[in-house]
């Protein structure tokens, strides 16, 4: 049987929004998947709201896609949700799609769960490039005094603790972009 989705593009036809936000909650996983991932192609609050409420979806793939939707259709809105995934999801990957997700979006009310998240990791720990890069990032658009200064006291701290060239690398580059 193919599916909803698959039929609407073998046929030339594009689903519209309420399409993919029907997708996305289907209880059908692989039509959360995929409308998750065709979900990037519509930067709609439709689908934006039917994405955040995937991030709480049991499938890995599922939330991944629908991180990586709310990134790429900047839908800033989702700033809470992806927060709430950073320090709840017991998936890293999830977690490190949020950490960058929260730094492509530029979520300033990100900066105190970023910088808990990276000063969780060891100082040699690779998995922890994408919240150095995310703090740098978000930095870059400037911060108010007080998270300036708990976002450097993180990095100088990695900085100065690691032994890996990727994160001192990183370190080194998220505190040259802070203003």
């Amino acid at each position: 049987m193919i599916s909803f989705v698959a039929l609407l593009l073998l046929t030339a036809c594009s689903p519209t929004a309420a399409d993919i936000a029907h997708a996305i909650g289907s209880e059908n996983p692989v039509m959360r998947e995929d409308g998750a991932h065709i979900a990037q192609n519509y930067e709609d609050p439709l689908v934006w709201d039917a994405l955040i409420k995937t991030l709480k979806d049991n499938s890995q793939k599922t939330k991944l896609n629908a991180i990586e939707s709310l990134a790429y259709t900047q839908a800033t809105l989702s700033g809470p949700a992806l927060i709430d995934v950073l320090q709840t999801d017991q998936d890293p990957l999830v977690q490190r799609a949020a950490a960058d997700a929260l730094g492509r979006l530029c979520v300033k009310e990100a900066v105190p769960a970023l910088s808990a998240y990276v000063a969780s990791f060891g100082p040699n720990d690779r998995s922890q490039l994408a919240g150095i890069w995310a703090l740098g990032n978000i930095g870059a658009q400037g911060l108010p005094a007080e998270q300036k200064k708990a976002v450097l006291d993180v990095l100088v701290a990695k900085r100065e603790a690691t032994t890996d060239r990727y994160v001192l690398y990183n370190a080194n580059a998220a505190l040259r972009t802070l203003k």
